[in-house]
């Protein structure tokens, strides 16, 4: 077993288990995408996953931009669209711009990584 350096992450059994957080950000992204498709509700957990999504993108760039689909992120982004749209005036009022604004800027971030 190689070891190439002091980071947590700095040997050949460690290398790559940021992935599997990946692939789990990833997963609960598509679950919360599949179920705001129909729901009424005013509430989502998306926006929480791709904050979490974006944290592990901004320590480990290489791997976000493998495991990342510009065209799952597109979708992604549709899906809240379309969500808040379909429920947005449930949402109360104080909330529901900065709610807006704040998935603008998640995923405006969310489209630098990826392929």
């Amino acid at each position: 077993m190689k070891i190439f350096s002091t980071a947590p992450d700095g040997n050949e059994a460690a290398e790559l288990e940021n992935t599997h957080y990946f692939n789990l950000a990833i997963k609960k992204i598509e679950e919360s995408n599949e179920w705001m498709k129909k729901t009424e509700k005013p509430y989502q957990v998306m926006l929480v996953h791709i904050d979490i999504l974006l944290m592990l993108s901004r320590k480990y760039k290489l791997d976000a931009n493998l495991s990342i689909k510009k065209d799952r992120v597109s979708e992604w982004k549709n899906t809240f669209d379309e969500w808040f749209i379909r429920c947005g005036k449930k949402i109360p009022a104080k909330y529901r711009n900065g709610i807006k604004e704040n998935a603008v800027e998640l995923f405006n971030e969310l489209n630098g990584y990826g392929h």
